[in-house]
Parts: structure tokens; sequence; C-alpha cells
């Protein structure tokens, strides 16, 4: 989805807390439509078939997405119009009910097994259920039958693959579609593009390495170089450093030009030879064309690194170019945050207007507005969010639930979730932040419950597995069964941070630390996570390694001071010695 653009009525609520706009608006539609939904789909409709289709848009427009849903599932499961079978697979893929697209696109399929609109929708519906099977046998007919041939109907694929959130569902639906089309470079880009996106580089190289080699006479192409860019990407990931960053650097000498030279820049971040990138950024720098794009990226380098008074300079310097802006008051509204300057951290997050940061912008500034006792502007910026980013709504209400949580107040944190749950039944995300808040609360049971619930639903999803591996094995229950699932997520994703840090944990609650320092390491090596620093640190103190784990602890507290598990491992074994 296109990035929204905000309007400045966000940043009168942001601006400072002296300037807070309060008031809230409740629609009373919702219970009434709620009932007609309830009842229709359990007998012929008794109202004129437009009756579930017109109260579908009123409740769109109220922003009652359950009951939009509702509504336009008993309409089509009654309906044989076509236009209105599509329409119900919009409303139900726009309100995130990926369970009732599902029954939509079967009643589709019923009446018309030749459609292909009708088999993409339930394939889209199939994977975000985590339904790979069936989401592979719709595609394929879809990839059989197109009009436009396997190739070229493969770059909706690699979109619908792409935008969804499940990466590792979409990695295993992507080599099923490959193996359907062995001989396709467009379905062995879609498989190394998916592999790079879940975190298995390795298996990336293999499939774009062969999609290059079948699609060899495309040399001149943009879009060949891209990939064979990402080719070089994938090869630094899974180990293969320096021979792809000498052929970068030997392209760049034989040409120095702005792309090659960010080509090889970006080859070197991956690598994670950053003062070599700040180097070559660095002359970039001094190009007026390229001036903008090199101080982005040497102000994200600053700031990955804690430099956060040299990330300030080159982000303010940034601002002068007038490129990059949102980004630029992002990272400055960051940097503010964590040197505790709340009111300059608010007017910085309330000026991100547009691109990938705004909503984590806003979301920030809720929660800030929520601890320094504006409450009432905290919830009505995230009323608003909801109205204009509805497909986020899941991470929001999430947000809006650890907010809640965070200051104490359990019955409205809860009551947030609950209520998410039953506007978006199928939302994991949901799912992982009711744990979360049980666990903190010290309801393990619960969490436990709640995970286990998701792996039920989605028994091959690596994160579902991984999230209830690594609680079994933080609070040391069920070791050998824990470290199962997460040998599990492991295989299917080698080179995920969050998997690598869970399977190095699990081994040392088992005692077995000599083991698990390597996982741990290769963890924080690819993400600076103040929890996997505090799960290395305390491997390496227990192993007598106090020095190495200071160091570590010191590093990661640059970029993530306020993490509450490392700063409590830290003084917990600290003060013991």
């Amino acid at each position: 989805m296109e990035a929204l653009i905000y309007s400045f009525r966000y940043s009168a609520a942001v601006f400072s807390f002296s300037n807070i706009i309060t008031g809230a608006s409740v629609g009373m539609g919702a219970l009434a439509l709620s009932a007609c939904a309830g009842t229709a789909l359990k007998s012929e409709p008794s109202a004129p078939q437009s009756f579930y289709t017109v109260t579908g848009e009123i409740a769109l427009a109220r922003q009652e997405p359950r009951v939009a849903a509702l509504q336009y599932a008993t309409a089509a499961a009654h309906e044989t119009d076509p236009a209105i079978l599509q329409r119900a697979t919009e409303v139900t893929a726009e309100t995130l009910q990926p369970s009732l697209m599902a029954g939509v696109a079967a009643r589709w399929l019923f009446l018309n097994p030749r459609s292909l609109d009708a088999q993409r929708a339930a394939a889209r519906a199939a994977l975000a259920l985590d339904k790979v099977d069936e989401a592979a046998a719709h595609y394929r007919i879809v990839l059989l039958n197109s009009p436009m041939g396997v190739d070229a109907e493969f770059a909706g694929v690699e979109t619908d693959l792409g935008s969804d959130e499940n990466v590792f569902g979409a990695h295993q639906l992507a080599d099923r579609l490959a193996s359907y089309f062995p001989t396709s470079p467009s379905a062995l880009r879609v498989q190394g593009l998916a592999a790079l996106r879940a975190d298995d580089p390795a298996a990336a190289v293999h499939s774009l390495t062969s999609a290059l080699a079948i699609d060899g006479n495309a040399e001149t192409q943009s879009a060949h170089k891209e990939l064979a860019q990402t080719l070089l990407r994938a090869r630094i990931l899974a180990g293969d450093v320096e021979e792809p960053l000498s052929a970068a650097l030997t392209q760049l000498k034989a040409d120095e030009s702005p792309t090659n030279r960010f080509n090889y820049v970006a080859l070197l971040m991956t690598a994670q030879r950053l003062p070599e990138a700040t180097a070559q950024l660095e002359i970039l720098a001094r190009n007026p064309e390229s001036m903008a794009v090199a101080l982005r990226l040497l102000g994200l380098l600053e700031f990955q690194q804690g430099h956060f008074d040299a990330s300030s300079a080159r982000f303010r310097q940034l601002l002068t170019t007038g490129k990059f802006g949102d980004d630029a008051f992002y990272y400055l509204a960051l940097i503010a945050d964590r040197n505790g300057d709340a009111e300059r951290a608010l007017r910085f997050y309330s000026q991100v207007q547009k691109g990938e940061n705004v909503l984590p912008a806003l979301l920030r500034a809720a929660a800030l507005l929520h601890t320094h006792g504006a409450a009432g502007a905290a919830d009505e910026l995230l009323d608003r969010l909801i109205e204009d980013e509805p497909q986020r709504a899941p991470e929001i209400l999430t947000a809006r639930a650890r907010m809640y949580a965070q200051s104490s107040e359990l019955p409205k944190a809860f009551a947030v979730l609950e209520k998410g749950a039953l506007e978006y039944p199928d939302s994991v995300e949901l799912h992982y932040a009711t744990a979360s808040v049980y666990e903190e609360q010290g309801r393990v049971s619960a969490a436990l419950r709640e995970l286990s619930l998701v792996v039920k639903a989605r028994p091959n999803d690596p994160a579902a597995l991984n999230a209830l591996g690594f609680t079994l094995a933080d609070h040391a229950k069920e070791l050998s069964r824990a470290r199962k699932l997460i040998e599990r997520a492991h295989a299917a994703a080698p080179k995920n941070a969050a998997i690598l840090d869970s399977l190095g944990w699990v081994l040392f609650r088992q005692g077995r630390g000599v083991e698990a320092l390597p996982y741990l390491s290769a963890a924080y090596a690819n993400d600076h996570d103040g929890d996997i620093a505090a799960h290395l640190g305390e491997v390496l103190w227990q192993m007598g390694r106090q020095d190495e784990a200071q160091r570590i602890w010191a590093e990661a507290s640059a970029l993530d001071a306020d993490n509450h598990l490392l700063k409590s491992t830290r003084h917990r074994l600290t003060a013991a010695n």
C-alpha cells in the first residue's frame, strides 16, 4: 500500500504538551449492524441483497471493519453477480478478514471455477492464513491459465508475496511455485527475493543465480542489473563476502558513477564494513547530485552506531537540501527522544508527514503524550490513526495496548486486545501482543496458551514456532520441547537474528553455554538489539569473559538505553559480582 500522506491535523495534537486537542466521537451503529450481520449468516437473508452491500459500505465509512466484512460475506453467500463477489473479496481483504475472504472466494469459484480473479483472491486469503498448499494450488491455476503468460503473471505474484507480512509463508509458497515452473526466470526471481526476505540468503543465492543464468540475454536491462546487485547482497549475507565486494569495487574503478558508488556502499553496509562505507559516502556527499542520498545514509550509519551527535548533524544538514525531510525529522525525533527531550521529540515527530516512518513516529508521539500526562490527546491521536490507516489497525491496537500496559492500566490494555481480537480474529500480531502482556504480568501459562493457539493455527510458521519455543525456554519450561520448536524455526530461517538468539538462549538454559555462544554472537552481529545483547552478555559473563560482556552491554545501551532486560541483566550480574 502506498504510504499515506498525513494532514497537518496530527501536528496540532503532538506539537507540544501545552497545545493539546481533546474530544472524541462514538459511533452507535456498530451494535445494530453487528446484530444484522450475525443473524444474516445463519439463514437465507430476508432483506433485499442491496441491504447487505449498502450496510457494508456504511460500516466501512464508520470504521467498523468486521461489520463491513460480515455484511459483504453475507451478501456473497447468496449472490451470483460477479461484480458483487469481486467487491466482497475487496472489502474482506481491505478489512483484514482473510477467513471471510476465503469463504467469499470459495463461493465465487463454486459459481465460476474458471475465474482467475476468484483464484487470485483465494490464493491471497490462503497465504494470509498460512495455508501454503492451498495458496500454491490457486496460484498455479492462475499462472497456467493467465492470458499474459507465466512470466508476466509472476509480476503480480511477486507483488502479493512481497507485500504480505507472512514472510516465512511467502518463502514456502515461492519454493512451491518455483518447483512447478523450474525454467521460469520470473519464478526463480520470486523465489530468491522471498528467501531473502525470510532470512535464508543461501537459498536466495541459489535461486537468483539460476534466474540470471536463464535470463542471461538481458544484461542491459535495469531489472537484470538490479537483480544482479541483489544477488551480490545475498552472497554477502550468506557468508561469501570478499568476491562480491571485489567485483563491485572493480566496477566502480572502471566507471566512478554515483550509481556504482552507491552500489558499492550498499554492499559494504551489508558486510558491516561501516568505516569503508562512510568513506565512500563522504565522496558522494561532495557531489551536489548525490549529496542528499549520501547524507541520509551517513545519518543512518551514525545513528545505528550510537553516534547521536554526529547523526543529528547529518540529518540537520539533510534538511537544508530539501530532500528526505521526513526521514530527517524522524531520526532527529528519535535522537531527542533518547536524550530525554520529550518536547523536542514531539515537535519533530509531528513533522513526519509521509513515508514509511509516519506510523512509527505517530505511535511513539502518542506514547510520549500518554506518559507525560496528555492521555486524552494520545487517545485521540490513536483514534485518528485507526481512521486513516485501517489496514494497519492491528499494529495500532497493539501499540495502544502496550502503552496502557506500560503505565499499569491493565484492564484498558486487555480491553483493547480483546476488542481487537473480535474485530480481527485472524490477526497473529494481536495474539503475540496479548501473549506479551500476559507474560509481562507474570501470567506465563496464559501467555503460553495464547502462543500455542497460534502454533496450532500455523504449525509450520517459523515465527510462531520461535515465539512459543523462546517463551518456554525463557521460563525454563519444557526445555527439550522448546529446543525442538526453535530448531524447526531455525531450519526454515537460518539467518534470522531473533531465531538465532532463541536457539542460543535455549542451549544456555540447558547448560550448554559453549554451544550457545556462536548462535548468540551471530544474532548480535546481525541485530544489536538490547534483548540479544543481554543474552549474549550473560553467556559471556558466565563463561568468565566479563570484560567482553561489559563491552557488549555498553555498546547496546548506547543504542537501546531504556531496554528493561538489558538493564536488569546487567544490574543482576554486576551486583552479584
